[in-house]
């Protein structure tokens, strides 16, 4: 339970935005300049990648669980019936005209409980996605009988590409906020806050993730103040941000 009092008006907010660049920067147009001292530090770099497909071959239902699946598959069709993970990707699809869509706003495990109804024997699936698999959406598709074929269209490397502002934001400011979207960033900001030291002075830092196994990927590096939003998705991170930046734990 967060336990808050209220922020002076005057003071701004240090917030660490460390999703891959072309989102970090979506993001951080969200944020008053004048409530928010934004630090970009983008702590997973996407990269396309080459794959072959088949246009010819026909998928009874298509799977988006990130935008960037999106943005690296260029064969979707109005026909299509796709399923998205987030309001976000949804209004990406919507944009290109596909209509035939199921919106899960969620997770992975909020994704299988929706869609279960809609599966059938044999029924293929093909997921765009990165080239590190997804194992568990992997088995529960084939638990359910489908045929399941992911499409790694894209690469999520774990890489801090702006370390002078990581630092500079765990070096100058004191209190501060940092947002954490996936398990995959969680991983690389581990790695970063390893090569740094002197960990104690950080701990006051507030994490802010979208579940709780993202938070579970943080145990052990010492942080006090994890909190994880009450779904999992931007709008309920904007939420707790805003809340967070007009009061004080």
């Amino acid at each position: 339970m967060l336990k808050l009092k209220k922020k002076l008006e005057t003071e701004k907010t240090n917030l660490l935005i460390t999703r891959p660049e072309k989102d970090s920067i979506i993001l951080s147009k969200c944020f008053d300049p004048k409530r928010f001292n934004l630090f970009i530090s983008p702590l997973i770099e996407i990269k396309k990648m080459e794959y072959k497909f088949n246009k010819k071959n026909r998928y009874d239902l298509i799977i988006f669980t990130s935008k960037n699946g999106v943005f690296n598959f260029n064969f979707l069709t109005k026909k299509d019936k796709v399923v998205v993970i987030g309001d976000g990707t949804n209004a990406i699809l919507k944009n290109r005209g596909i209509k035939n869509i199921v919106n899960v706003n969620g997770d992975l495990q909020n994704l299988k409980k929706k869609i279960r109804p809609l599966l059938r024997k044999k029924m293929a699936i093909l997921h765009p996605t990165s080239t590190d698999l997804n194992n568990d959406l992997k088995k529960f598709l084939i638990d359910e009988g489908c045929y399941y074929y992911p499409l790694g269209c894209y690469n999520s490397e774990m890489k801090n590409s702006r370390p002078e502002v990581f630092e500079s934001f765990f070096n100058s400011c004191k209190e501060g906020i940092i947002t954490i979207f996936s398990r995959r960033t969680a991983k690389s900001f581990k790695n970063e806050i390893s090569k740094m030291g002197q960990l104690q002075s950080y701990r006051e830092k507030i994490i802010l993730v979208l579940s709780e196994l993202i938070k579970n990927e943080l145990m052990g590096i010492g942080f006090k103040k994890i909190f994880i939003t009450e779904e999992p998705n931007e709008k309920s991170m904007l939420r707790l941000i805003n809340k967070i930046s007009q009061e004080e734990l």
